[in-house]
């Protein structure tokens, strides 16, 4: 029997799907529409988009195919969302990064391709030195949340609005924020609003700009 977290993270995909399919919002006749879609009674349907019980694998299967999602995805949140080919085989627009830590992300200009042993996927337009980054705390909160996935390209031109991965000149640490640009000022403002905003200082930098990102995944 499923435990209660997958039929809470399967109905949070599966909501996700249906969002991008473009039925309409839970509350607003979704149950009504997944039960046509599907046939099988409100009842079932409301069962499935609020996590009480799993459609069997064949209906899985089915769901995925109508919606457009890889049935891996839709099952158990694993790889792509979309079908499409492979990632790494030809026709693909998926490509292979390295997934690296905060303190390398840091020094990049050390980092030894070979010593690599993780990787991840991108799907957007960088360049050949990009990396990725797990999120580990609080400060993309509460967009983004410890888990999610950051692609950085080191050599993309950060502008207004834009995250960017920074190095503390003082300490060393590594974070990253969003890059305000108002006039001849630069700011960094964390997403969480229990961090502070800061101005760089434009003659002393307190700062080492490291990447620009060029993509966030979340984990659902």
């Amino acid at each position: 029997m499923a435990e209660q977290h997958e039929k809470t993270a399967f109905s949070k995909r599966l909501n996700h799907a249906l969002d991008l399919y473009g039925t309409p919002p839970k509350g607003k006749g979704r149950q009504v529409t997944v039960g046509k879609m599907f046939d099988v009674s409100q009842k079932a349907a409301n069962k499935w988009l609020e996590g009480i019980s799993l459609p069997d694998t064949m209906r899985i299967a089915v769901i995925a195919e109508k919606l457009n999602v890889n049935v891996e995805w839709l099952t158990y949140g694993t790889g792509a969302i979309n079908i499409e080919p492979l990632p790494g085989t030809k026709g693909s627009r998926w490509k292979k990064i390295p997934l690296i830590t905060w303190e390398l992300a840091g020094n990049y200009q050390n980092f030894d391709i070979n010593s690599v042993e993780k990787y991840t996927w991108t799907d957007v337009e960088c360049g050949p030195r990009t990396y990725g980054l797990i999120i580990r705390d609080d400060s993309m909160m509460p967009r983004y949340e410890p888990g999610a996935t950051v692609i950085v390209d080191p050599d993309h031109k950060a502008v207004h609005r834009n995250i960017i991965i920074f190095r503390w000149k003082k300490t060393g640490d590594v974070s990253c924020a969003q890059l305000l640009i108002d006039g001849p000022n630069k700011y960094l403002k964390p997403h969480n609003p229990d961090y502070e905003t800061f101005l760089i200082d434009k003659k002393n930098p307190q700062i080492i700009f490291c990447g620009t990102a060029r993509q966030i995944f979340m984990t659902y």
